[in-house]
């Protein structure tokens, strides 16, 4: 009997505080909007700028995901922010299998207890997604239009993806280790003894790119990562009325107000969880 440990539930995509609107979902395909980044925050602006949207690949047909983007300003954080002042913060990497975060101890939304992870823990991902009109990011609108008419459309938060932990790496605690004097020698060689070790996937999130950023980065072995073919819903609003799914208490959905932020499972809800999405094919 394979043998499972806790897992998370994640939202990490495009919402109304940050982005300002959902990722659209069209009727064979969905996208997911990483979240802005204002690119202030970073001290490697030259490899901040790798996480444009204008270099990431869409999921839906032949563009990049600026296509879905404003022609004026998003929000981040609440805050309107220019868009040639954002990048994405493109995690996780759903196409090479890395996720960074920090403990939940010390204000991230990883528990502790995942320390002892070994390609048992699960991480799910959620995100806000929105049936725009035909064609509607066929030619580019400022956030207002987009925004008005995410309100109007039918919309909700879906599970999107999953990662099936292989290591977790502790990039704090890996600089203890080697003895390396962060303040001496500064964070960038943490990250080259750690590339030695786990590789370039490591530093391919936007962590990497500021300075005294040390997060726990979550890895995956390929074919244990990526998107669902059909989104599971969560809570949608139809006509305007919000509705929870079969899926919701699953997902330690209860109430139609929960913003989906993050839920922890213990093996055995993960077991439960893992059993149904094989059963209905999402896995």
């Amino acid at each position: 009997m394979e043998k499972y440990g806790p897992s998370l539930l994640l939202r990490v995509f495009f919402e109304t505080a940050d982005g300002g609107y959902y990722s659209p979902y069209f009727e064979k395909c969905y996208e997911a909007l990483p979240i802005p980044d204002f690119l202030g925050k970073f001290h490697n602006i030259d490899y901040a700028l790798n996480f444009v949207y204008d270099k990431i690949p869409c999921r839906c047909g032949r563009c990049k995901l600026s296509k879905y983007l404003p022609l004026d300003y998003v929000l981040v954080g609440g805050s309107s922010y220019g868009v040639n002042q954002i990048v994405a913060h493109w995690d996780p990497r759903l196409d090479i299998g890395v996720y960074s975060d920090f403990w939940r101890s010390g204000g991230g939304r990883i528990p502790r207890s995942f320390r002892e992870c070994k390609n048992d823990c699960y991480l799910f991902f959620a995100a806000g997604l929105a049936k725009y009109p035909p064609r509607f990011f066929s030619r580019k609108k400022g956030f207002t239009e987009i925004r008005r008419t995410f309100m109007r459309v039918e919309r909700g938060i879906y599970v999107v993806a999953y990662m099936k932990i292989d290591k977790v790496v502790d990039i704090t605690q890996f600089a203890s280790k080697l003895d390396i004097n962060i303040r001496k020698e500064g964070t960038a060689k943490i990250w080259e003894e750690a590339v030695k070790i786990y590789g370039e996937k490591i530093t391919m999130t936007p962590h990497y790119a500021r300075i005294g950023d040390l997060p726990v980065v979550i890895l995956a072995e390929k074919g244990n990562y990526g998107f669902f073919e059909k989104p599971i819903p969560l809570i949608e609003w139809v006509g305007q009325r919000k509705v929870l799914s079969n899926y919701s208490y699953m997902f330690g959905i209860k109430k139609l107000d929960d913003k989906v932020r993050q839920k922890t499972f213990s093996p055995r809800e993960t077991a439960e969880i893992i059993k149904t999405l094989t059963k209905e094919n999402y896995l």
